[in-house]
């Protein structure tokens, strides 16, 4: 093992020098490439340059040449002498020459010449450099073009001129033949002679740098981004770009201008194709290129190593400088295109080297795993005996036949067979029946079908040991392939003790059933008994109610009936004691429905109207109701509601006016004398609207507001400012919890407190659209009754009820007053007399008042005869039971006087309301 161990380091460290040595090599083999192709380029570019030299020398050449030749044509110099002579007249205007003899001339016979000769127009200046004559009316009679370039000077001077490219002095037509302002323009010049042979003028023609210069330049363009060009003393580029839409993205060009002297060669020190300009960037302040500032010198070079041009890519190039018509010329490619072999080779170079030296990792690496897989084999072969010889769980092999190739040494715990007596049996002698004779037609099918039923699956089986005996045992089994032939390895394990310990188990989730069992019918005893007591509570609630609204149905009514008679007014003293008397019996009355309201609540038997509600109008009505409280306390009443703000809120309108009249009325009667309550709402275009009632009362302790709401609970009641029941904010609380909304408050102490409540806001009612829609009225229906005697039947057990209403309908004498003390006698009286309205009671003896309202609907003399319930069962089931029963009314003990003769007077009209209507 040693001696291949070592074979392997020296195979691998020569292996390395090799490598070694091969990349060296191919490195100095791509230096010397490149060198050779640094050389070809620079042979190329210079090339280039000095061809589109000669090629730009030559246009140039046989442009002046043309224009020589058509400024000696003997008609042509002679109309030229002739416009420049008239020229000199006074008083001569442009309109004069326009219509000049000489010029109607030049333009009918000189612009064929000027097509034929590839010029696009002519230019006839006089010595000081006024344009006397052109092809174009614009020109004439100006002198704008004398300082472009300076042609004109040095054609005075008599030489014939080339003129860099310009920007038009008019508007001239482009590729298209539409006139464009500042086009490019550029004129060849030549002198006129007059006859003894001195410059009297200069012609200049027009050339399109655009067209004819650039076509030049396009000779020298190369490969995919190789081209030559042109620019001036002030770096402007004076012919056409290769590249004007990369220069458009790069916010170089507009999208309507040519690069031709809207360009200049500098540097912007970044590639613009891959970050374009923005707006805050001046191009003018950026430095010339590389060869720009060389060629600025008036140099010849070239520079292969590469620098960035005006777009900001990396070129090669090679320049000169024209002093004779002091342009510099250039030939440039991308450097990325130009070194493209290059970069290609060392691309190979760098995968060859890279396959190279993976491929003797791979073959190291290979060669190292294949040693150590012996090593690992040996230890894993190790450590698996041991594992084999640890494991408590029984391990067997076995073929397709079902016998037994190995096992591990716990099957003899397990089984009682040694390994030797295993080997080459089946295994189904370690199986008791039904499996012992299954096991051969299992391994059959499976062959034939592929279908397992233990394969992969863990199975609770039984095994038998040597002895015979019988033992529970779990098993898993897992298919391999060993040489093309299907092997199975069982794991089994004696769950003997599992079973065990499972039949304790289920024995204790029995008697945890009975216990549970047990426990439940506990429950469901105490809760029929909590049911039983609430609905005693209720019962005794409800009992309480009826026997406590009775006699102050009596107090209340002739307290009200002795303030009322103004036949026997009482003394100054007796009506205090009177109103002391009704006081204390209105809060008892308070007292009452509060506590019954509370049982309500707490048992869940309250039941809600929810409606669409207007806050408006529900604050007005709520108002109206408070406002003699307020006058009462010197309390003043701010409303800051914008009544036009039609708002909705989704709530029982009777519980959320009930919630508002406890707040407000708190806030009138725990405020200081002279103070404001003021109500507002916020509406924050959420879901839900609060509305805010803010007293300046004396404030409440933090530390009491958690008491606030505690039933029984009077935070003022030790100072004896106002009564209360002590319930009213609980109930207020658990009435907006079940209307889903919330009641908090806020409060400083000697500033006074903020209750505010929040319900979800909601849609108006349909029937309120269509109204507002439609603007439809309703209007009362007119009555017209003669005044007539009436008859009123009271079915009533007690006494004094008897006499309170009997005294009360006095003050109505054309009412005639029956009395029935028992239902029965009701009945006859009632059929007897067929009176106009009955009033009953409902805890009659014998009869209740709902077995004799259905006598009262049966019978053929009353079944038309309205009847009017009033008891002492005030609670709202009791008012909505006796509705459903057919009562036309329900009135509560104790009743209010008048609202009391406002429900009559709907029966049976007054004479006074007869006559009113």
């Amino acid at each position: 093992m040693t001696i291949g161990l070592n074979n392997q380091k020296i195979i691998t460290g020569v292996t390395a020098i090799i490598i070694l040595f091969l990349l060296v090599l191919g490195w100095l083999g791509i230096n010397s490439v490149e060198d050779r192709l640094k050389e070809n380029l620079r042979v190329q570019l210079k090339t280039n340059l000095h061809a589109t030299q000669e090629a730009f020398n030559l246009w140039a050449k046989d442009k002046k040449l043309d224009a020589e030749t058509l400024s000696n044509q003997p008609m042509i110099k002679k109309y030229i002498r002739e416009l420049i002579t008239l020229s000199q007249s006074k008083n001569l205007s442009p309109k004069d020459l326009l219509n000049s003899k000489p010029l109607a001339w030049l333009r009918s016979n000189l612009e064929k010449a000027c097509t034929r000769y590839g010029f696009i127009g002519f230019v006839v200046f006089d010595l000081k450099g006024l344009q006397v004559g052109a092809l174009l009316d614009e020109p004439v009679g100006k002198s704008n073009l004398r300082n472009q370039s300076g042609f004109f000077y040095n054609s005075i001077r008599g030489e014939t001129v080339l003129s860099l490219p310009f920007k038009g002095d008019i508007p001239l037509p482009d590729s298209d033949g539409k006139l464009q302002e500042n086009w490019p323009t550029m004129l060849v010049s030549t002198p006129i002679f007059s006859e003894n042979e001195k410059v009297i003028g200069v012609l200049a023609f027009r050339i399109r740098p655009e067209l004819d210069l650039s076509q030049i330049m396009t000779l020298g363009r190369f490969g995919q981004s190789g081209q030559s060009y042109i620019f001036d003393k002030n770096a402007n580029l004076l012919t056409k770009s290769r590249f004007d839409e990369q220069l458009r993205t790069a916010n170089l060009l507009t999208p309507d201008q040519k690069s031709i002297l809207n360009i200049q060669i500098r540097n912007p020190g970044r590639n613009l194709i891959e970050k374009p300009l923005v707006k805050k960037e001046s191009p003018s302040s950026w430095p010339l290129t590389r060869m720009a500032q060389l060629a600025l010198q008036q140099t010849t070079d070239e520079d292969t190593d590469g620098y960035l041009d005006y777009r900001g890519v990396p070129v090669v190039g090679a320049w000169t400088w024209l002093p004779e018509y002091e342009i510099g010329l250039t030939t440039e490619i991308d450097k990325s295109e130009a070194y493209r072999p290059i970069y290609a080779l060392v691309k190979w170079f760098l995968g060859l080297g890279t396959l190279l030296i993976l491929t003797c990792l791979v073959g190291w690496k290979l060669s190292t795993q294949y040693q150590n897989s012996r090593l690992e084999a040996i230890q894993s072969e190790k450590r698996l005996n041991s594992i084999m010889n640890s494991l408590q769980d029984a391990i067997i092999a076995i073929d397709e036949f079902g016998k037994i190739l190995s096992v591990s040494p716990s099957v003899k715990d397990r089984f009682g067979y040694s390994m030797h007596e295993l080997l080459g049996q089946n295994v189904k002698i370690l199986m008791p029946e039904p499996y012992h004779s299954e096991h051969d037609s299992y391994l059959e099918t499976y062959k034939r079908t592929g279908k397992a039923k233990i394969i992969n699956i863990m199975r609770i089986l039984e095994g038998k040991r040597k002895d015979g005996s019988i033992f529970p045992l779990e098993l898993r089994v897992t298919e391999t392939q060993w040489d093309g032939k299907p092997q199975f390895t069982a794991i089994i394990r004696d769950i003997s003790d599992l079973k065990l310990s499972e039949e304790k188990l289920k024995e204790a989730n029995q008697l945890l059933e009975e216990r549970i069992e047990d426990r439940t019918q506990d429950l469901q005893k105490a809760t029929i008994k909590a049911e039983r007591s609430s609905a005693a509570k209720t019962e005794f609630l409800s009992r309480m109610s009826h026997e406590l609204r009775t006699p102050m149905n009596a107090i209340l009514g002739f307290s009200q009936l002795m303030t009322a008679n103004e036949k026997e007014p009482l003394s100054k003293h007796q009506s205090s004691q009177v109103s002391e008397i009704m006081k204390a019996g209105k809060h008892l009355l308070e007292l009452i429905n509060e506590v019954l309201d509370l049982a309500s609540i707490e048992s869940g038997k309250i039941t809600l109207s929810p409606e669409p509600v207007c806050i408006v109008d529900l604050m007005n009505e709520v108002l109206s109701v408070v406002e003699p409280l307020a006058e009462q306390y010197n309390i003043s009443l701010i409303n800051e509601i914008e009544q036009d703000n039609a708002i909705f809120i989704k709530a029982d309108k009777v519980r959320v006016k009930q919630v508002l009249l406890n707040l407000i009325s708190n806030g009138i009667k725990y405020n200081r004398v002279g103070g404001t309550v003021t109500l507002s709402v916020v509406n924050n275009n959420t879901q839900n609207l609060r509305v805010n009632i803010q007293d300046t009362g004396m404030g409440i302790p933090h530390e009491k507001l958690n008491k606030l709401f505690e039933p029984f609970d009077r935070l003022g009641a030790e100072t004896g400012e106002a009564e209360g029941t002590g319930i009213g904010m609980t109930i207020s609380k658990k009435l907006m919890e079940v209307m889903k909304g919330t009641i908090n408050v806020e409060s400083v102490v000697g500033k006074g407190s903020c209750f505010h409540i929040t319900l979800p806001k909601c849609d108006p009612p349909k029937e309120i659209i269509t109204l507002k829609e439609n603007n439809i009225r309703v209007s009362k229906p007119s009555q017209t009754e003669s005044e007539k005697k009436y008859t009123v039947l009271y079915i009533e057990d007690n006494p004094a009820n008897l006499r309170l209403v009997e005294d009360v309908l006095s003050s109505r004498p054309d009412i005639s007053f029956l009395a029935a003390t028992q239902a029965g006698l009701g009945l006859e009286l009632a059929r007897a007399h067929r009176p106009d309205l009955i009033i009953m009671d409902i805890n009659l003896p014998e009869m209740d008042g709902y077995q004799a309202l259905k006598h009262l609907q049966n019978y053929d003399e009353t079944f038309n005869i309205p009847v009017i319930a009033l008891s002492a069962n005030a609670m709202k089931k009791d008012i909505e039971r006796g509705l459903n029963a057919g009562f036309k009314d329900y009135l509560t003990k104790p009743f209010d006087m008048l609202y009391f003769l406002s429900v009559i007077n709907r029966f049976i009209p007054s004479s006074q309301e007869t006559t009113e209507n």
